[in-house]
């Protein structure tokens, strides 16, 4: 087992299974390293449960009309996917995952996880969980964006628009103001202190940002 599989593990609900029951969901682990702007699922192929071992990823879901919101953010230790080993075909979408900045994940087989759910109670309990803490994440991520204050929904806006290789988001700072309900002056203050921190760089119908994970944990209200 490769050692940042192993701290992932450890960072991960996993840490509180039994080594037998670990080995048996890890089994066949397949090492994935995506850089930024890279789709590492909902390409229709056979479903799959990631854990996380680095990085910064997003969970994508798109509505009928095109349009698409953030759903979670996953970091080293966040698993992804559980419930898709319970409900998923394959062939069939199961949503998108990207990579927001340089990420490595380990895909691993949902039957695995399916059965061992249906074997063994401590398993079953702890994806259980996890899919608790998952809900409650979820929740909170709208809740945040609801009362969120201005930095916040701007970053979140950025954080959203993110591709690329250079994590740069392709927008302006008046569709910026735009998806967000404000004041193209009133995102313009916002910039300027995120790139007096060194958050972020402004290029012409762009902007870059430099620090994704520090951007991200600013998202959160509490």
């Amino acid at each position: 087992m490769q050692d940042d599989l192993r701290s992932a593990i450890r960072e991960s609900f996993l840490a509180s299974l039994p080594a037998d029951a670990v080995a048996a969901l890890v089994d066949g682990a397949v090492r994935i390293e995506a850089s930024a702007g890279m789709r590492i699922c909902g390409t229709g192929g056979p479903p799959s449960v990631k854990l996380v071992a680095a990085g910064l990823l997003r969970i994508v879901r798109t509505v009928a009309d095109g349009r698409t919101i953030t759903q979670r953010y996953l970091r080293r230790g966040d698993v992804a996917g559980i419930a898709i080993a319970f409900t998923a075909r394959e062939g069939r979408p199961t949503g998108r995952c990207d990579a927001i900045m340089h990420s490595v994940v380990y895909q691993l087989r949902a039957e695995a996880w399916r059965l061992a759910a249906e074997r063994d109670a401590r398993v079953a309990v702890a994806m259980l969980s996890d899919l608790g803490r998952v809900a409650e994440d979820s929740m909170e991520h709208m809740a945040n964006r609801a009362l969120a204050s201005m930095r916040q929904r701007v970053v979140g806006q950025l954080l959203d628009a993110a591709e690329g290789p250079d994590v740069i988001a392709p927008v302006t700072q008046q569709q910026l103001a735009d998806g967000i309900g404000s004041a193209r002056e009133v995102v313009a203050r916002v910039l300027h202190s995120l790139r007096e921190e060194k958050l972020v760089a402004t290029r012409v119908g762009s902007i870059v940002l430099l620090d994704p994970e520090r951007l991200r944990s600013e998202l959160s209200v509490s």
